[in-house]
């Protein structure tokens, strides 16, 4: 008789109960995901941004090497090297890296030839 006693007296969660609970879950699973989603975005363009700069002063530098701008591999990436004559021996060279987020770096570089080469 104890036994059905204590089998009374015991109760548990009533569906209202855990459909609450469970409404709440999801609803702060989905804030987590949603913070997830923008904290990779800021990683992204951030690494993204980091990329640009350093890809704008290589192709600089690849152009006072060589003459011309090397070839970017990375997919959805734009870079535009444009040399404008200064003086007979310097020209002003700006390069231009668009990313696929749509940021751009520039960098300008003033690139002279030795007085020899005349």
């Amino acid at each position: 008789m104890n036994r059905l006693s204590v089998e009374k007296n015991q109760t548990g969660l009533s569906l209202p109960e855990t459909l609450i609970a469970m409404l709440l879950l999801s609803i702060s699973v989905l804030g987590l995901l949603h913070y997830y989603q923008s904290l990779s975005q800021g990683f992204t363009r951030q690494w993204q941004v980091r990329q640009a700069w350093s890809e704008a002063h290589e192709q600089l530098e690849s152009f006072a090497i060589t003459g011309k701008g090397k070839v970017i591999e990375k997919i959805g990436w734009r870079v535009d090297i444009s040399p404008v004559q200064m003086s007979p021996a310097c020209q002003q060279v700006t390069a231009t890296v668009t990313t696929p987020m749509r940021y751009t770096s520039q960098l300008s570089r003033l690139i002279c030839k030795p007085i020899d080469d005349f």
